[in-house]
């Protein structure tokens, strides 16, 4: 006895079979093997649904963290200017080397909130990397303790570098011009 199975319900073999045919013995095809199949099929068709449904809702949810990001950096970026203004204090208070990290570490804060919500809205490994470059910096020029820690970071920039070139599938506009230049003459 022929069984049918859900890819040949959505080809649409399923009608000449039902119709023309039926299975070897010349009998028509069971209700009862009919109506599994459909509901499998319908199964499957509420799991891609729900799959599809839910992968655009993430997707929102994605959108609306880089908002709360850009937010939060504007805020951030008010928050530095008002610091910026107040430097004198912040310079006879701390000194100016601990308030010019202080403020370094703000400004690159920022930068690395601006990162990450272009690299939310974009969702590429190009800008996963930029994100890790801004983010591998802000921790060697802030919080670098020891000759170990800025080995590691200049370890991890490198690796980095090549990581982004080798997600590089066409040269940089730099390099074109570059090649074009060189051509011309």
């Amino acid at each position: 006895m022929k069984t049918t199975t859900w890819q040949e319900i959505s080809r649409g073999k399923l009608k000449a079979d039902k119709k023309a045919k039926g299975d070897k013995d010349g009998k028509a095809m069971p209700s009862v093997k009919l109506h599994k199949v459909k509901r499998s099929h319908n199964w499957l068709y509420w799991q891609k649904n729900i799959l599809h449904k839910f992968s655009v809702a993430l997707h929102w949810f994605e959108v609306a963290v880089a908002a709360l990001t850009v937010i939060f950096v504007f805020l951030g970026a008010a928050y530095v200017i008002g610091e910026i203004s107040h430097f004198d204090t912040i310079l006879h208070e701390m000194g100016l080397h601990a308030g010019f990290e202080e403020l370094l570490s703000d400004i690159l804060l920022l930068v690395v909130g601006i990162e990450l919500a272009i690299m939310l809205v974009r969702r590429t490994p190009e800008s996963l990397v930029e994100v890790m470059f801004f983010v591998i910096a802000r921790k060697m020029l802030i919080k670098t303790g020891n000759v170990y820690e800025l080995i590691v970071g200049v370890a991890a920039l490198a690796g980095l570098f090549a990581i982004r070139k080798y997600l590089e599938h066409h040269p940089p506009a730099r390099q074109r011009l570059h090649h074009q230049i060189q051509e011309k003459p």
